[in-house]
C-alpha cells in the first residue's frame, strides 16, 4: 500500500474513530513539522476499549468482562489488545499506510509518516526487552517460552531486576 499523507490519515483516523474531537498538527503544538497531535486523554471508545491508553491502568482485565464477545478474545486481557498503549488494530492500520504512533507524555499522542528509521519488527522489540514489556503481549510470550524451555531441560536465565524509567520502553 502506498504511503498517505498527513490528510489522508488525519481522515481516515476520523474514520476509524469518529468520536476523536481533537486532532491538529504537530506544527501547531511544538513547531516540528509533519506530524499528527491528538490527545491520549479523552474518553474515546474503540471496540469496547479506549483506542489510545498510555498507561494500560485496568489492561489485567478480561475483555469478555467489559462486554466483548468475540470468540477470538476469549480469556485475553485489555492490555493485549495493544501495542505500545495504540489498539492492535489502530496501530496496524497506522502502518499499513505507512505511519506510527509516538507517546510524547502519558496524554500527548504524535502520529508520524514512517521514513525508514522506524522499525516495526517485533522479534527485535523482543530481543531488546527479552523479559517483555509491561504494555504489549510480549512479556505473556515470553513467560510461555521460558516455561516451556524449561520443560526442555534448557537454561534460562532469571529476570534481572530493574526499576523502569519509561512505561512505554521498547515503543517510540
Amino acid at each position: 500500500m502506498k504511503q498517505w499523507s498527513r490528510e489522508q490519515i488525519i481522515k481516515g483516523l476520523y474514520k476509524l474513530v469518529p468520536e476523536i474531537n481533537f486532532m491538529k498538527t504537530t506544527e501547531e503544538f511544538y513547531g516540528k513539522k509533519g506530524g499528527i497531535w491528538t490527545s491520549g486523554e479523552s474518553v474515546l471508545i474503540f471496540k469496547g476499549i479506549p483506542p489510545f491508553n498510555a498507561t494500560l491502568e485496568y489492561g489485567s482485565i478480561l475483555l469478555s468482562d467489559n462486554g466483548d464477545t468475540d470468540s477470538k478474545h476469549k480469556g485475553m486481557k485489555v492490555k493485549e489488545m495493544y501495542i505500545c498503549g495504540i489498539h492492535r488494530e489502530i496501530y496496524s492500520w497506522l502502518e499499513e499506510r505507512g505511519w506510527y504512533p509516538e507517546w510524547y507524555d502519558a496524554g500527548t499522542l504524535l502520529f508520524w509518516k514512517n521514513k525508514g528509521k522506524h522499525k516495526t519488527d517485533s522479534l527485535k522489540v523482543i530481543q531488546n526487552n527479552p523479559y517483555g514489556r509491561n504494555d504489549d503481549i510480549s512479556s505473556e510470550i515470553l513467560k510461555i517460552l521460558n516455561k516451556q524451555a524449561k520443560e526442555w531441560g534448557w537454561d534460562v536465565p532469571k529476570k534481572k531486576k530493574t526499576k523502569r524509567k519509561n512505561h512505554s520502553k521498547g515503543c517510540i
